[in-house]
């Protein structure tokens, strides 16, 4: 078995579907045509992601004839938002010990320091049902355990890190929603800790899937990284941040003109 760390921009849904349109489906499909792929199945992943997510330390199990190469595999993929940063083979499905998250909220007035203080309230072992989306195919507990959650600040937007072991279906949407409802002062503070009650339930808004990443779903594993491929993704991102902070002074002369 070997393990593949991937990465994204958020532009599929991660988990195999019958249309054959999302990361594994293409990660296979690209295995499977340069003959690598022992047989076509995700034997394990480290976290399961909607449309609009993007990830940076996802990763798959799967079974290949012959140790990979990330830079073929990724000339392959290329133009599809997708990359092979690392390998290892393995004799073990490995523990993820730990998932984390990231949400880039645009900094927009919020009180930073009432952030804070409700991220501090979700720190712990809660019953996050008012804070996911049911899974109606799965009879899963809502009850969930949030290591930490740090919040930083700089000027035009507050990252918001969260540490867990596992979430569930919107979890950490439904959790920036309800943070910024205190942000704004639409909520205060302890009305999070209402939230949290086995025998409340509220409905909180599902922030959009395009502010947070997967940084790492964390394991035991030393991969291999090949400095070409590392390469021309450090240079795709490059690109990519330049062009996007042109258009967010575009954007910034276009919201202060004033008549």
């Amino acid at each position: 078995m070997y393990i593949l760390k991937i990465a994204y921009d958020g532009r599929y849904s991660f988990q195999t579907q019958p249309h054959r349109n999302t990361v594994c489906d293409k990660v296979l499909n690209t295995l499977d045509e340069i003959d690598l792929l022992e047989r076509r199945k995700i034997i394990y992943c480290g976290g399961r992601t909607d449309k609009g997510v993007s990830a940076l330390g996802n990763f798959i199990v799967v079974e290949l004839k012959k140790e990979p190469s990330p830079s073929y595999i990724n000339a392959k993929l290329k133009n599809e938002g997708i990359w092979v940063l690392g390998y290892r083979e393995i004799e073990k499905i490995p523990e993820v010990r730990y998932r984390h998250y990231r949400y880039i909220l645009p900094n927009m007035g919020y009180d930073v320091e009432a952030i804070k203080r409700g991220a501090s309230i979700l720190t712990g072992t809660h019953s996050f049902h008012n804070l996911s989306k049911k899974d109606r195919t799965k009879d899963r507990s809502p009850i969930r355990t949030i290591f930490k959650i740090d919040v930083s600040e700089n000027e035009f937007y507050i990252t918001l890190d969260i540490f867990g072991k596992s979430f569930l279906w919107n979890m950490v949407r439904k959790m920036v929603g309800a943070l910024d409802l205190v942000g704004r002062g639409e909520r205060p503070v302890n009305w999070i800790e209402k939230l949290l009650r086995e025998d409340h339930k509220e409905g909180v808004p599902t922030f959009p899937p395009d502010g947070l990443i997967l940084v790492e779903a964390n394991v035991d594993v030393d991969y291999i990284y090949e400095p070409y491929s590392m390469k021309k993704f450090k240079e795709y991102w490059t690109d990519l941040f330049k062009l996007k902070v042109m258009k967010m002074g575009i954007a910034k002369t276009m919201m202060n003109f004033d008549v």
